[in-house]
């Protein structure tokens, strides 16, 4: 019998007999370390309601340490991940920032008809960190609110969070995630299932979701001429800050934009000029 069979074995029986365990996370750091180890994020012991929560999923699973809790998430990666996706949930919504998304729709617009781009190459866009999918429908919506061929647009979204990949896929949102579209544009491109609202199929079809952490991007060959990295670097600190901020200029073409978040802080760096608030472009 393995390890892990007769440890889910002798919690099976604890929970049969009503055992009741003390729990012990005075060491939690430790954990919290080790999660910024393998992803960036960091101060999650000092984030009260991030804690909580990864203390009751600990429970449970009928995992009462500090020490329990990190063996199984070095060893299974279900329990990493679902500890990943608990720790980086966020409120996002449609046209969030929408004065910065209102500006790339401009730039896409007068890129494409300056280039000729339909006949020349496709405008390749990143949205990373992508959360369930908000950012990246609202600039599809958005380009097909002004006649832009999105047939030539593609676009990619990356988040270390695999529910919210899942729920980009999905594409169904409620009504706080709309409350910032006209109703008229629900109507046209969103269809009531039950208490959610589904993007249509022509949306849904254009954009390839997948889970993804910055920092495995270090070798990444793609190159974009968008990159939106919005409010992603609120989880880092400085030494993390500038990693990630030198993996954005290695993803953009030469004159490629990107276009931080309001909440993102970031040093001056030599490849990048601010053109706009919020918006810098690669020289």
């Amino acid at each position: 019998m393995g390890f892990f069979n007769w440890f889910n074995k002798r919690e099976k029986i604890e929970v049969k007999k009503g055992v009741q365990r003390e729990s012990d996370f005075s060491s939690f750091k430790l954990l919290t370390d080790f999660i910024y180890e393998q992803s960036g994020i960091i101060d999650l012991d000092k984030r009260a309601l991030a804690s909580s929560r990864i203390q009751q999923y600990a429970k449970s699973k009928n995992i009462y340490t500090t020490s329990e809790l990190l063996h199984r998430m070095k060893n299974l990666d279900e329990c990493y991940q679902n500890i990943i996706n608990i720790a980086t949930v966020n409120e996002t919504f449609f046209m969030r920032e929408v004065r910065e998304l209102e500006w790339l729709v401009q730039y896409i617009k007068n890129y494409q008809k300056k280039m000729q781009l339909s006949r020349q190459k496709k405008f390749k866009i990143l949205s990373m960190p992508c959360s369930s999918g908000e950012e990246i429908y609202s600039i599809l919506l958005m380009l097909k609110e002004e006649d832009v061929d999105i047939s030539h647009i593609e676009i990619t979204g990356y988040d270390i969070n695999s529910k919210a990949i899942q729920n980009a896929i999905k594409g169904e949102y409620d009504e706080h995630s709309l409350h910032k579209i006209d109703m008229n544009m629900i109507n046209k491109y969103f269809t009531k299932v039950d208490t959610h609202f589904q993007i249509s199929s022509v949306f849904r079809e254009k954009p390839i979701f997948t889970q993804n952490n910055i920092f495995d991007l270090v070798d990444e060959k793609s190159t974009y001429d968008i990159v939106l990295s919005r409010n992603m670097f609120i989880y880092f600190d400085d030494e993390k800050r500038e990693s990630a901020l030198n993996i954005i200029v290695t993803l953009l073409n030469e004159g490629g934009i990107y276009i931080k978040g309001h909440a993102d802080h970031i040093k001056q760096h030599s490849y990048l000029k601010n053109i706009k608030h919020g918006v810098y472009q690669k020289i």
